[in-house]
């Protein structure tokens, strides 16, 4: 007797995957429809899709980034210049009904009648509108559904309209495995991306347009004319926040050959300002690696707002600004410090000799101090490439060429460092 409850289970599954190897048909429906208004408009505001966010932004962020700007080109832009937008998305998903009916039309009907039955997708998305600052200047939260209703059946009549209205082209399959379930999928994925977009550009109207177009107004006048080397580039001055959901904390200028665009790489950036523990902003001095000649770049603050880039070429440029090692942490170690390198020659040559003349006792002895433990520093990184390097020509694994030039650069550095430490060491007791 205890056989027939785990028969009729075995029945029931594979009743079950001859119905999913079947026939099938699919309608879907929306409890959302977007307009697709092309011609919407915010008179001349222009937003852009700067982040995403939520469990379902990976896979969502690029479709629904593309879709906005296909689908309402006067509400969207790929200018940097356009007011930031953040969409978080999430989203969930109930099969249930779609389980039971594939149950009983396998069980019940054994095949041969196909019971509709849905998958069900759920998203919230939360809108939020920023200032230059990375401030929300407004933000709001949509729900909608997609349901794709379905049947199956393991003899042609699978392939009938599923009843009922349907918000997209059905679909119907005919093909041995369940493979058509991944159609549907991606499916209701780019529709989903079409809600979103309809939801972000639809939502704005119910932002406070005269605080919208003060936002856009700080926000172009943002955008600035560069020049490097004597060649003109469009410079972009943004505030941005390393960590999610916090207010900016650095202030960047990004450096375009053309117009700021998100396609497009920009030439250079540099770090020109930081906010401090006390929340004034204070400019920093940055080096462009773009430019043949040094140049400086640092921030003019307003009102303790960064509010333009200063780019310069300095006769005299501070020696302090390269004892310390950059940061090599990416892949662009060796460039980086290939650069650093040069430019730190140029800066002794150039500054030295008056930081020896002008500078009392004890400052050149804290110089001193951090020469040494930047020497420290770099013996520490030269040794470890070293060693990463022997290591993986005994293994007979992996290109030694990085680590060995890595080390190489260290020594150099190292060796300038040196030159610069004894001259200061000197003129110090000479004090």
């Amino acid at each position: 007797m205890k056989k027939l409850p785990a028969l009729a289970t075995t029945l029931a599954v594979v009743l079950a995957a001859l119905v999913l190897s079947g026939c099938s048909a699919v309608r879907y429906t929306s409890t959302l429809k977007p307009s697709g208004d092309q011609s919407l408009q915010y008179d001349d505001l222009r937003f852009a899709i700067l982040g995403f966010g939520g469990e379902s932004s990976k896979w969502l962020s690029e479709t629904v980034d593309q879709k906005a700007r296909a689908l309402y080109p006067k509400v969207f832009t790929e200018s940097w210049t356009g007011l930031p937008v953040q969409v978080d998305i999430t989203s969930s998903y109930n099969g249930a009904s779609y389980e039971v009916s594939a149950f009983i039309t396998g069980f019940c009907t054994l095949g041969i009648i196909p019971i509709p039955g849905a998958k069900k997708h759920f998203y919230t998305v939360r809108t939020i509108i920023m200032n230059s600052q990375g401030e929300a200047l407004w933000e709001k939260e949509t729900g909608f559904e997609i349901h794709a209703v379905m049947w199956a059946s393991a003899f042609p009549w699978g392939l009938l309209p599923v009843p009922g209205p349907s918000d997209l082209p059905r679909d119907s399959f005919w093909e041995p495995g369940a493979g058509y379930l991944g159609v549907i999928l991606d499916k209701t994925n780019v529709y989903a991306a079409e809600c979103i977009a309809d939801i972000v550009a639809q939502s704005i109207r119910s932002a406070d347009r005269e605080q919208l177009e003060s936002a856009y107004r700080e926000r172009q006048s943002r955008l600035q004319e560069i020049t490097l080397d004597g060649r003109r580039y469009r410079g972009l001055l943004t505030l941005s926040s390393f960590v999610k959901g916090k207010p900016a904390d650095t202030a960047m200028v990004l450096i375009y050959e053309n117009y700021p665009a998100q396609d497009e790489k920009p030439v250079d950036r540099a770090v020109v300002a930081r906010l401090d523990e006390s929340g004034r902003w204070q400019p920093v001095r940055s080096y462009l690696r773009s430019a043949r000649t040094l140049t400086q770049a640092s921030a003019l603050i307003e009102n303790n707002v960064p509010v333009r880039a200063v780019v310069r070429t300095p006769d005299m440029p501070p020696l302090e600004d390269f004892i310390d090692t950059p940061d090599l942490s990416g892949s662009d170690r060796a460039e980086i410090l290939r650069w650093s390198n040069d430019v730190l020659l140029e800066a002794k040559n150039r500054s030295l000799e008056n930081v020896l003349r002008e500078e009392n006792r004890d400052t050149l002895l804290d110089l001193a101090t951090r020469i040494e433990k930047s020497i420290l520093g770099l013996s520490s990184l030269a040794e470890q490439a070293k060693d990463r390097a022997q290591a993986m020509v005994e293994k007979g694994e992996g290109d030694p060429a990085p680590d060995r030039e890595l080390s190489v650069l260290c020594r150099q550095r190292i060796e300038i460092l040196k030159h610069i430490l004894a001259a200061v060491k000197y003129a110090a007791s000479e004090k």
